[in-house]
């Protein structure tokens, strides 16, 4: 009976323990944006430093009657950089300098998991460890740099265009394009499973078990959110500026543009605007490119058979570029060929 009792009582205080550590234990949320921004930070830091030791290199190379830095001189000179920056700061279990900013450190999950009852403020915790170091280190730098060296190299010897599909090189490219799609898609599916709870923002971090935490509690961020807010939507801006400008200076979308535009104002002035077949001279200054809108056309000339005016390199831009069946901007009929106009009116005075 006493036996039973005192089972029950270790029992209760057991249960009563547990229950205490799995409340005493907090939880802990990182913010995303500070993770995402801590990488950024550190790419940004790396290109700086970068481009100022390729134009030491290669001011010091011209001093010498040397030649310039070359591609390979700066991917090599960007591997240097980068294995720099590790041993300096996650070789050693130190914040990278966008982790700083951001009061963000490494931390060992796997070993943290176990020793759970040890936490108070949440971002307690052991730094990664050696095989960690080395593994993340390897594929940060190193096989980043290989890989890329690689795809060079295919695109280079031309892998691709290689027609026996059982050659090694054929095999080659099917493989590493294989293997590119699924850790794209892997990376994608990481990131957005990151985005739900706010872990691991790369595959290499969340294989490895290296989770981005706070260094201290109680400090606040040292980049404020406005000014991140700006950069992040002056670098988008950026980017979807850079990627629709060769689709805005295209012929087809220029030549509707233009044709729009023009359209509303020259609508009541078509026919005046065409040319008889007995008119042989035009007055330039009673037309205006019906390509770039210039009040007087450079090196003025006519497409034929419609008549609309053109400057020299705008009709010969298009005709260059569409040989056959180059269709006018303004009328959007076939353009036969080409005719010089000339600067004053001599049949219609």
């Amino acid at each position: 009976m006493r036996a039973s009792s005192s089972t029950a009582t270790a029992t209760t205080e057991a249960s009563t323990s547990a229950s205490t550590t799995s409340r005493a234990v907090p939880h802990l949320d990182v913010l995303r944006v500070s993770q995402v921004d801590a990488a950024r930070l550190d790419g940004e830091l790396v290109d700086v430093l970068g481009n100022q030791l390729t134009r030491v290199v290669d001011a010091a190379r011209a001093t010498t009657r040397g030649r310039a830095t070359d591609t390979k001189s700066t991917r090599e000179m960007r591997l240097a950089l980068d294995l720099a920056l590790f041993a300096c700061t996650t070789g050693v279990n130190r914040a990278t300098p966008g982790q700083e900013l951001m009061n963000l450190r490494f931390r060992d999950e796997r070993t943290t998991t176990t020793s759970r009852a040890t936490l108070k403020t949440g971002v307690e915790g052991d730094g990664l460890s050696v095989a960690q170091r080395l593994v993340y280190g390897s594929v940060k730098c190193v096989a980043a740099y290989a890989w890329g060296s690689w795809q060079r190299k295919m695109l280079r010897e031309k892998f691709d265009e290689e027609e026996d599909a059982s050659c090694w090189r054929r095999r080659a490219w099917s493989w590493s394009r294989a293997a590119e799609n699924y850790y794209t898609l892997a990376s994608f599916v990481n990131f957005c499973v990151f985005l739900r709870h706010g872990r691991y923002p790369t595959l290499l971090e969340r294989v490895l078990g290296a989770r981005l935490v706070y260094q201290r509690p109680s400090m606040a961020r040292v980049v404020d959110f406005e000014h991140l807010n700006q950069q992040l939507a002056w670098r988008e801006l950026s980017e979807l500026v850079l990627f629709t400008l060769p689709y805005l200076y295209s012929t087809r979308v220029r030549a509707v543009f233009g044709a729009l535009a023009s359209s509303a104002s020259s609508s009541t002035r078509d026919d005046a605007d065409q040319p008889s077949s007995s008119e042989c001279r035009f007055a330039v200054r009673a037309y205006r490119c019906v390509a770039c809108a210039r009040d007087e056309p450079v090196h003025p000339f006519v497409a034929e058979p419609c008549g609309h005016p053109y400057c020299y390199y705008c009709l010969r831009a298009r005709l260059v570029e569409r040989p056959s069946k180059c269709p006018c901007v303004k009328c959007f009929k076939p353009i036969e060929r080409m005719r010089r106009l000339a600067t004053t009116t001599t049949g219609g005075e």
